[in-house]
């Protein structure tokens, strides 16, 4: 009797390691999946200004190359959603960096920072409201022209009209204050 209680507590302690370790290798998997982190474009806009809590950012814009040209946030790459999982090597050196995931409004690169998360990247950031949002906030996009890129566009003005008009600016203010000084 004795003998048969030992083998039966046996069992069960067996049962219930087999139990645990089931459990500790689900939650292992669970840790590993990680989710995407979805983010305003203000937070974005933080994020791609800091370098020092940010230093190897990537910008990952997945639109298409036309819309890209159009416009897009400066230094972003461009790797369509389409392309992405065959492409998915070129950024595999930054698995364990920061990656902003942008596309038109939010919707193919909620779909591309999964790709992403699946393929075992775990700093991903979709930024909500697309490149449409950014626009809308006021910041800063760079444009394509024939291969070339464009100066920065700030609310419309580019960045070589908003120097010129300081220089014009600066020129006239300094005439003036010569002129008020040759007068005392």
């Amino acid at each position: 009797m004795n003998s048969i209680r030992k083998s039966i507590s046996k069992i069960y302690i067996v049962i219930i390691l087999i139990v645990i370790i089931l459990s500790f290798q689900n939650s292992i998997k669970t840790v590993k999946a990680q989710a995407v982190t979805n983010i305003s474009v203000y937070e974005a806009f933080d994020m791609i200004n800091n370098s020092v809590l940010y230093p190897n950012l990537i910008i990952l814009d997945v639109r298409e190359q036309s819309e890209y040209d159009i416009n897009h946030i400066c230094n972003a790459t461009l790797i369509p959603v389409s392309e992405l999982e065959s492409r998915i090597d070129e950024l595999e050196l930054y698995n364990n960096t920061e990656i902003i995931v942008y596309c038109g409004t939010g919707v193919r690169s909620t779909t591309a920072s999964q790709i992403l998360i699946d393929n075992g990247f775990t700093k991903i950031y979709n930024m909500e409201g697309g490149i449409t949002e950014w626009i809308s906030s006021g910041y800063e996009v760079c444009a394509m022209e024939n291969g070339q890129t464009d100066f920065p566009s700030i609310n419309g003005f580019s960045l070589s009209f908003i120097i010129i008009g300081l220089l014009g600016f600066s020129v006239i203010f300094i005439i003036f204050r010569k002129k008020e000084l040759y007068k005392k």
